[in-house]
């Protein structure tokens, strides 16, 4: 069976089908010392692969979204 997951701000309902990490990183020449001191931006993302009722597949960021149900039963009565 499968674990639904609930879109916190939506309230809309997906199928999990996995999890990912995605992460970042950007450089660009500093103003005044160039490549040698170069101004970087980075950042990472746990994510989650889910797909909607249409079948449409699409990722997520993890805190946005909460479990309802892991075959078909409500999470507070697996654990």
């Amino acid at each position: 069976m499968a674990t639904i997951v609930r879109h916190t701000s939506t309230g809309e309902k997906y199928v999990l089908l996995g999890s990912g990490f995605g992460a970042y990183q950007s450089k660009k020449p500093n103003w005044f010392f160039g490549d040698l001191i170069a101004d970087t931006d980075e950042g990472q993302y746990a994510m989650v692969c889910v797909c909607n009722p249409e079948g449409k597949i699409g990722w997520m960021e993890s805190p946005q979204v909460v479990v309802d149900s892991v075959d078909g039963q409500p999470v507070q009565s697996i654990l």
